[in-house]
């Protein structure tokens, strides 16, 4: 036997050991479950193709940021990618950082895509994969589709055309154009010409909404930006609507005229 002044650590060194033993032993067993643990300075570094799995109805809570270098998936119940953001390729050709966003059916629904880095777009789908909204990649301003009306002609005013605007000349007002459309904007671009077809006749027209006033002209231009009626409370995004441009003759005795030339949708101050 070994005397205990003689036992390393002195007489208590192996029941020491025994209970760092089990500390090591509790403390493995801890990070391997990693219950209640916190992470300091340094982070936490996965390798060796390890990944972070959550399951059993666990969920990922973040405060701060999330970086990724890679690529980021997201996957429905069937493994089926529904989200994907990173790097992008065209038939093998990298083409920078892009990502698309799928409908539960698997078919495309938004994307950011292109095979130029540098001259991306971003597109909108139907569910066919045809492109109903995308923005303009080769110049990086405005819309590529859809192909909207740039133009809204009118009579041009002059002494040759003035008999062939149409006119009225009844003292109240009388519907000389209609519209019926989907209201999109909060307000509308309108631009419309109120006169008279002779010297010495003075004419009044207005713009109607849903038969509200939005615009008036005592022989002259409609010229401005209009806000539509209650949008946003009595009135929402793709109403049905009839815009009305009315005119009445209100001195001599000649036509009262008008024309538009302008009206489309138009954003918020």
């Amino acid at each position: 036997m070994i005397a205990s002044d003689q036992t390393p650590g002195g007489s208590d060194w192996i029941s020491r050991r025994l209970a760092e033993l089990e500390r090591q032993v509790r403390e493995l067993q801890a990070g391997r479950r990693l219950e209640a643990a916190t992470i300091g300075r340094g982070g936490l570094t996965v390798k060796g193709g390890g990944k972070v799995k959550i399951e059993d109805a666990g969920g990922l809570s973040v405060t701060g940021s999330i970086e990724a270098k890679g690529s980021v998936r997201f996957r429905d119940s069937n493994d089926a990618i529904q989200v994907y953001m990173g790097p992008i390729s065209y038939s093998g050709v990298p083409a920078g950082i892009g990502w698309f966003f799928n409908r539960a059916n698997g078919n495309r629904a938004l994307t950011l895509e292109g095979t130029d880095p540098n001259s991306q777009f971003m597109t909108v789908r139907d569910d066919s994969g045809n492109i109903i909204f995308s923005d303009d990649a080769g110049t990086g301003q405005g819309l590529a589709r859809p192909y909207l009306p740039a133009a809204n002609f009118g009579i041009s005013l002059n002494a040759e055309t003035y008999p062939q605007v149409p006119g009225v000349t009844s003292s109240t007002f009388t519907s000389l154009y209609e519209n019926r459309t989907y209201l999109t904007h909060p307000r509308l671009r309108i631009r419309a010409y109120v006169g008279s077809d002779v010297v010495g006749t003075t004419a009044e027209g207005r713009i109607t909404l849903d038969g509200t006033v939005i615009a008036t002209s005592t022989s002259g231009w409609i010229d401005g930006i209009y806000d539509v009626p209650g949008w946003g409370t009595t009135v929402g995004f793709s109403k049905e609507a009839d815009i009305n441009l009315q005119v009445r003759r209100t001195g001599g005795t000649g036509r009262a005229i008008g024309q538009v030339y302008a009206c489309y949708g138009y954003r918020s101050p």
